[in-house]
Parts: structure tokens; sequence; C-alpha cells
């Protein structure tokens, strides 16, 4: 027991980070989680191993302190975010006196540690509560890995249908947080007008009122590509019904197998797992990384937990990249003359934050680590510069593509959201259009299709009928489309939103 329990102590201990990493993060669990445990195992390794070096260099009597050190140490290394958080409430902002800070704390808290561990009764305590940390949120974790109840899986049938000799070309972007006009103008004091008038010169249809599903990426792109909704209201959502979908296994995808598409999937790099190719794809377009080592959004969460991330961003600012996929990765590789007829999916981080752009368009050459995903208030000057300098990028983009398709190609600029955050204050004088609690819901759409095919089907747009409209195109049939319904979620159950929809004039 003298020895067991100090080394049972440094494997719950070292685990704890990780397991307690995917609890806070159990969306994200089947998108990432293969990865964190590859480093869990690692780190554990690392950890196991320095107990090994302990026990044999300093004995049996002394192991025991040095193991609670080390399980201890593990804990505060990966404790760094919380308490730099906590330092900047309190009006610390300087970095290296953060890291100051934190290994006098480190130090103070181990050799305190190293001390009491002389103790017997410390043993049992640092047990029981590594075992309390580490099985909570294992315990957790493991609920809902195991829960499959909740929302229907949306599918719609795929059926059998007649290929034509040759069909056109499918361009689905979708670009992450692009605002809807009235909502930019009433909030921002932002005219867009500009831009959606070169894009209907160019023969795209804007519905005035276009409204995602969802105000979450996962949700609204994977119930795109399914055309259909998550039903019924009221259940648990779990990640097995978006995971696949958003990286090609779709009902979308295998439609367009069955006209004879090849499929080509562009991933949004920033290594951003969650709409990454999945092995379905005929060909997948990624960034190549501009740093020496290209780190994902899993990565960088643990990595942000420790110390080592702003020493690594301070001293050696070309070892990580975060890099995004951009239009000009995506169009050389497409290859619109091929044998078989292209669909593209084509996801674009971008108006989303980080900053992309410097005020003069031209590309930042560091870009910043912090997604900002669920509140982009206070990004609002760098939010409207990125889309000031990524319209003319997609006018060229769309004008190239119609340069270069060979026959009359329907192509689709989507976003899968609108702005999320504290939208409480709108430009003086106006009364916005859209509320504020909608205002996540408000996206952009256009669609160009080819000539004879009627994309005009009213003001109100919602995305889940996009491919239920390109599959009316391609097979000359009347769509049937899905009444407007937005959604919200919260502790993961899905709740409808009944009302509010705008009618705002452009």
């Amino acid at each position: 027991m003298k020895l067991f329990a100090p080394a049972a102590t440094i494997l719950l201990l070292g685990s704890w980070p990780f397991i307690s990493f995917l609890s806070t993060n159990r969306d994200e669990l089947l998108i990432y989680g293969g990865a964190v445990s590859l480093y869990a195992v690692l780190f554990i390794g690392l950890v196991a191993g320095l107990g090994l070096v302990a026990r044999f260099t300093l004995g049996a009597e002394r192991f025991p302190a040095a193991a609670h050190v080390i399980a201890v140490g593990s804990v505060l290394l990966f404790s760094y975010l919380p308490i730099s958080f906590g330092l900047s409430r309190l009006g610390i902002a300087l970095g290296t006196v953060k890291i100051g800070i934190w290994l006098v704390v480190t130090l103070m808290v181990l050799a305190m540690v190293w001390r009491v561990s002389r103790a017997s009764q410390t043993r049992a305590v640092l047990l029981a509560a590594a075992i309390v940390m580490t099985v909570v949120p294992a315990f957790n974790l493991l609920q809902f890995a195991t829960s499959r109840a909740g929302a229907g899986d949306p599918a719609m049938k795929v059926t059998a249908v007649a290929v034509a000799d040759r069909l056109p070309n499918v361009y689905w972007f979708v670009f992450d947080a692009y605002a809807r006009d009235d909502v930019l103008a009433d909030y921002f004091g932002f005219d867009n007008s500009e831009f959606l008038s070169a894009l209907e010169t160019r023969g795209f249809d804007i519905p005035s009122q276009s409204w995602a599903n969802y105000a979450s990426t996962k949700l609204s792109i994977s119930s795109t590509v399914s055309m259909d909704y998550y039903l019924p209201v009221g259940e648990k959502l779990h990640p097995v019904l978006w995971t696949d979908k958003l990286q090609g296994f779709n009902p979308v995808v295998d439609r367009f197998r069955e006209l004879g598409y090849r499929y080509i999937h562009a991933g949004p790099g920033g290594n951003n797992l969650k709409t990454r190719c999945g092995g379905s794809e005929d060909l997948c377009i990624t960034a190549a990384p501009s740093g020496t080592i290209g780190v994902s959004e899993a990565e960088v969460g643990l990595l942000r937990l420790t110390p080592f991330f702003p020493v690594i961003r301070r001293l050696f600012p070309n070892l990580l990249s975060f890099d995004f996929t951009k239009l000009s990765d995506i169009l050389p590789k497409l290859q619109p003359s091929g044998e078989k007829s292209l669909f593209l999916f084509a996801h674009v981080l971008s108006p989303h934050p980080p900053q992309r752009f410097n005020p003069d368009c031209s590309r930042v050459a560091r870009i910043g680590f912090d997604l900002a995903g669920e509140d982009y208030s206070s990004l609002r000057d760098t939010y409207l510069n990125d889309l000031r300098c990524l319209n003319p990028i997609i006018l060229e983009a769309v004008d190239a593509i119609v340069e270069s398709d060979p026959g009359d190609p329907i192509i689709i600029l989507q976003s899968d959201h609108g702005l999320r955050g504290d939208w409480s204050r709108s430009v003086e004088g106006k009364t916005p259009r859209t509320p504020a609690l909608l205002a996540a819901y408000a996206n952009l759409h256009a669609m160009r299709t080819p000539a004879g095919c009627d994309s005009h089907l009213g003001e109100i747009f919602s995305p889940v009928n996009t491919f239920r409209i390109v599959f009316g195109c391609i097979q000359q049939e009347a769509p049937d489309l899905l009444p407007t319904r937005r959604f919200t979620k919260a502790r993961n159950i899905l709740d409808e939103i009944e009302d509010g929809i705008s009618v705002p004039d452009r």
C-alpha cells in the first residue's frame, strides 16, 4: 500500500487533465477524442516514466513524496490558463508576470506536498482526491459517450435517379458567420448592398430573409446536407448525429454519387476538425501549414492550459501555425472540365474570427489561435474589415468559376449562421429589423442556377432546403420544400423558436 497508493495517484492525476478536457468538450468527443486520447497516453507514459526514475533513484522511502510531487505537478501544469484568467481579472496583463506568479505558486505547492508527504495519512488523502477528480469527469464522459437516445437523425431518403450525359457542376461555399445585410446595417452601420448587387448582376438570387435553422456550425451544416431537421424537439442531441455528416458521409453526397458526380471536400483549415475531410471524398483540399507544425483546435485547447503556449508564441512565433484554407487554395485544384461532374463543399472559416486581413486587405502574417466562437461582439472592427476584404475575393472566385466551367454551373454562397454574441445595441437612431435574439440566425444565402431553373422560391429561405432546390433543378422536378424553422440548443436539448421573424427591406 505504501508504494501502490502514490503510483496510482500518479496515473490518476496524470490522466485527469485529458479526461477533464474531454468531459468539458464532450460535444466534440467524436471529432477529436482520438487525438486527445493519444496525447493522454503519451503524457501518462511520461509521468509514469518519471515515477519509475524516482523509485529507483530516490529509493522506496522517498518515492511516495516524489510520486505526489509528480502527480500534483501534472495538475498544476494544466492549470496555468485558469490561473492566468484569474490574474487578468486582478488587472495583471503582462504574460511574463503571469508565468512568474504561476511558477512561484507551483513551486510553493509542490514544496508543501513534498513536506506533508512524510505523513502516512497524505497517501490516502491524495489518492482519494485523485479518484474523485478523475472518476467524476470520467463517469460523465462515459455516460455521454454511451448515450444514443434523443432527437432523430435527419436523413432524407436517397432514391435512384436517371443520370444525364453531363450534369452541371455544383459549387457550395459556406462562409462561416457571414451575417445578413440588414443585421450588418442595423447593428454595425455596414452597407453590404454593393456586394449583393454585384452578385445579383452575376445571376444570383438572394432572398431578403434567409434564416439559418440553427445558430451552430455543426447543426446547421449537418442538417443542410441531410435536407431535414433534427426532430422531435425537447430531446437530447448526441454528436453521433452530425459528426460523420460533416465529414462527407451524408445524404447529399450519396445523392450526388447516385448522379455520377465526383465529390471534392475543402476543409476550413485552422486545423478545424469539425468539417475536415473524412475519407469519402475523391479529392481533399487543405491549407499547407505556414509554420513548422500545424496544430488543431484540440491541440491548441490543451496547450493553452499550460504555460508552454505563451512561451512558444513569444519565443518561437513560427513554430506553430493555425492555417486557414483560402479560396485561392481551392479553385486551382477543381478541374471543372473533368470526365465527371463535380460537387464541391468548401467550408471557408471567414469572416469568422480570428482576424485574417490587415486594414489594407493584405493577409495577416501571424493569425491568432482563438476562434472566439460564441461571441463576436468585441471583435466588431476586425470582423467588418475581414468582411470588406473578403467580398471582392468572393466575386473574383465566382467570375473565375463561371469562366472556367464548361457548362452552366450551380453556385451557392451561404453562411452556416449569423453573428453570435451580445447585440443589445444597434446603430444610433435605427430600430433593428431583426431582433438581437435572432441575429445569430440571419445568414447569407445567394444561389446561381442554370438558365431555365428557377431558384427564386420566395423571400424566406432556409439552408435545409438548399439541396432540395439543387436536386430539383438537376432532375428538373419541383422541389418538396420544408417550412422555415429555427431551433436553439441548451444543455444538448433542442427547442424551437416559434416567432419573431423580421421582414427586412434591402
